[in-house]
C-alpha cells in the first residue's frame, strides 16, 4: 500500500509559523495510525481519519534548527546553511502488534527561523498564499524595513540588507547598486559597488549598506560642488552598465550632526537575521546596586554585614526622530528575543524592560521612542 501527499508547504517554510501536511493511506488494514515526522529529528503518529486521512502540524520540531547566526561583515557573502534544507517522512503504522509500512520521504524543503509579525499576519495572507509568494511579488529583501521613508544612518554605522534570490531558477551574478543623492534633488547612479556570482535559486546573501562599508566619502568626493544628503541601494542582475533592479529600492539618509552618545540597537528580526535602530535622543545609563544583609554572632564579624550584592546596569534611551511606518517597524522588533547593543564593533546583549512608542495617528509627521533595556547578566559578590 501507499501514502500520497494531498497538501503541502511551499517549498520555502517558516519555523514559527505552521507547517502542515495532509496525507491519504490506500492501506486496507486496520488499526491504521500514520507517523508525520521531520527527518531526524522527530515527529508524531495519529489515528487515521474515516476518509483514511491524517493531517499534520510539524512546525514545533522545527524550531531552533536554524543555528547560523545573522552575518555582520564588511564584505558581501552568501549564506552557507540558511536558509536551512529540511526532509519530512511520513510512515503506515497498521495492525496490532502494530507493522510499520515503508516510509515516504518528501523531497527537501529550505527553513527560515522566521515569522509573519502578527499585525502584518492577516493582511499578509490575504494577499499571499505563502511567504515564497510574497518575495516574488514584491522584491523585498528579508526586512520589513518601510521603503516609504529613508533610514536615517551615522557615517560610521554598520547596516545591511539580506537577499533571498527568487529572481531565477538557475544560478546568476547579483549585484549591489547605488546612488547618490544630494541636497540640490539630483542623484548619481555609480552602478555596483558589490557583486555576488553565481548565486543559486533561494540562495541568501548579505549585503552590507552602510556609508563606510560602500566606501561613499570617496565616492561623494568626486562631486566637489555638491552636498551629499544620502544614498540608495537595489540588488540588480544583468551586464555591468545596463543591469535591472531585482529587489525594492532601498533609500538611507546620512546624518552627519554630531551626538555625544548615540547607540546602535541590533535585533533578530522576523526573518531571523540582523537588522540595526540608531538611537540619537536623550539617553541615560545607570548603576544598581542591591544589598542582602545578613546578622552575625557578632564575634568574628561584625553584627551585620552585605552578604550578597547585585551590579546590573539600566540604559535608558531615545530613537530620535521616527517616522510613522519606521515606529510599526519597531514595534515587530521589539518582539525579538535576540538584541544586542553594538558597542566599539561588539554585540552585547541587551533585555528590554520598558517601551514606550507613541500611537502613529494618520496626519502626524514627527515620532520618536523611549527605550528601556539593561546588559544581559549581572554581577554578583558573595560572601560567606
Amino acid at each position: 500500500m501507499s501514502l500520497t501527499i494531498l497538501q503541502k508547504p511551499a517549498e520555502l517554510i517558516l519555523a514559527n509559523q505552521p507547517v502542515t501536511f495532509s496525507v491519504h493511506s490506500s492501506e486496507t488494514g486496520t488499526p491504521l495510525r500514520i507517523l508525520g515526522a521531520v527527518y531526524g529529528i522527530g515527529g508524531d503518529s495519529v489515528q487515521s481519519d474515516a476518509s483514511q486521512n491524517a493531517s499534520f502540524d510539524l512546525s514545533d520540531y522545527l524550531k531552533n534548527l536554524v543555528t547560523q547566526k545573522g552575518k555582520t561583515g564588511s564584505l558581501p557573502q552568501a549564506y552557507s546553511e540558511v536558509p536551512k534544507t529540511v526532509s519530512f517522512i511520513f510512515q503506515e503504522i497498521v495492525g496490532n502488534p502494530p507493522e510499520n509500512r515503508l516510509p515516504l520521504e518528501t523531497d527537501g524543503f529550505l527553513l527560515l527561523d522566521a515569522y509573519i509579525p502578527k499585525a502584518k499576519r492577516k493582511t499578509f495572507y490575504y494577499q499571499y498564499a505563502n511567504l515564497l509568494a510574497y518575495l516574488k511579488t514584491s522584491k523585498s529583501c528579508l526586512s520589513w524595513w518601510p521603503t516609504t521613508e529613508n533610514k536615517r544612518v551615522l557615517p560610521t554605522q554598520i547596516e545591511c540588507l539580506n537577499y533571498l534570490q527568487v529572481f531565477s531558477l538557475t544560478a546568476i551574478d547579483i549585484t549591489l547598486n547605488l546612488s547618490l543623492v544630494f541636497t540640490d534633488g539630483t542623484t548619481s547612479n555609480r552602478g555596483a559597488v558589490f557583486t555576488v556570482p553565481n548565486v543559486l535559486y533561494l540562495k541568501l546573501v548579505y549585503f552590507p549598506t552602510g556609508y563606510s562599508q560602500l566606501g561613499i566619502e570617496a565616492l561623494a568626493a568626486q562631486y566637489p560642488d555638491k552636498s551629499l544628503t544620502g544614498y540608495i541601494v537595489s540588488v540588480n542582475y544583468g551586464p555591468a552598465n545596463h543591469s535591472e533592479p531585482i529587489s525594492l529600492f532601498y533609500a538611507y539618509s546620512v546624518d552627519f550632526s554630531y551626538y555625544e552618545k548615540p547607540r546602535i540597537l541590533v535585533f533578530k528580526n522576523p526573518f531571523g537575521l540582523y537588522e540595526y535602530l540608531l538611537c540619537t535622543g536623550s539617553n541615560q545609563q545607570d548603576t544598581i546596586i542591591k544589598s542582602e544583609s545578613a546578622v552575625t554572632d557578632g564575634k568574628t564579624l561584625q553584627d551585620k554585614l552585605n552578604w550578597k550584592i547585585t551590579r546590573s546596569d539600566i540604559v535608558k534611551t531615545n530613537t530620535g526622530f521616527l517616522g510613522k511606518e519606521q515606529i510599526l517597524w519597531l514595534s515587530e522588533l521589539l518582539e525579538s528575543i535576540e538584541t544586542f547593543e553594538l558597542i566599539a564593533g561588539a554585540m552585547h546583549p541587551i533585555v528590554f524592560r520598558d517601551a514606550e512608542l507613541p500611537v502613529a495617528h494618520t496626519g502626524d509627521l514627527i515620532f520618536n521612542a523611549e527605550l528601556e533595556y539593561e546588559y544581559a547578566y549581572n554581577e554578583y559578590s558573595e560572601h560567606e
